[in-house]
């Protein structure tokens, strides 16, 4: 698994109980070199971050869904941005979607009525500021891959496998 997505999910199943995946990995926490994450989160939703002052705009987090099975225990696995930058984007790319479609609105009846079509500014720049929105997540994807190897060889490291190696994805 040399390359991740920019919100890679995974699916494995291990046959630990979730109370004991989740012992694992706060166990975990105090081996050498793992001194940067921090694991919480409630029941069996498990969320591994960085320290707060090792994190940054980019830094993923790893969110863990156990849920228990007769012969052991489903994992979910979200590695991706913390959820404010995530809906920092998702609210660029509807503002970018509503100025768009007001814009075209707007320059249309404009047109219809033999208005001076401004609406037409309004609407032009929407396709620009989405692509640039696409490129700064591509920048923070970049920026972000040793982070999300590191969360994923936590995981691994504290489950004694190579879990998300031999995950399906979901």
């Amino acid at each position: 698994m040399t390359e991740f997505a920019f919100r890679p999910r995974f699916l494995f199943l291990t046959p630990l109980p979730a109370d004991e995946v989740k012992l694992r990995m706060q166990q975990h926490l105090s081996a050498p070199g793992t001194n940067g994450f921090r694991l919480g989160g409630t029941g069996h939703h498990l969320i591994l971050r960085y320290r707060q002052d090792l994190r940054h705009a980019w830094t993923p987090q790893l969110d863990l869904d156990l849920e228990e099975r007769p012969k052991g225990t489903r994992a979910r696995v979200l590695i991706g941005p913390s959820p404010s930058i995530w809906m920092l984007f998702m609210g660029g790319y509807l503002l970018c979607a509503v100025l768009a479609l007001l814009g075209l609105s707007i320059a249309v009846s404009q047109q219809v009525v033999g208005a001076d079509p401004w609406g037409w500014l309004l609407a032009a720049p929407t396709p620009i500021i989405a692509v640039v929105l696409w490129l700064v997540a591509q920048a923070g994807k970049l920026r972000s891959r040793e982070e999300m190897h590191a969360l994923k060889r936590f995981v691994d490291e504290a489950l004694g496998c190579d879990c998300l190696a031999l995950a399906g994805n979901p």
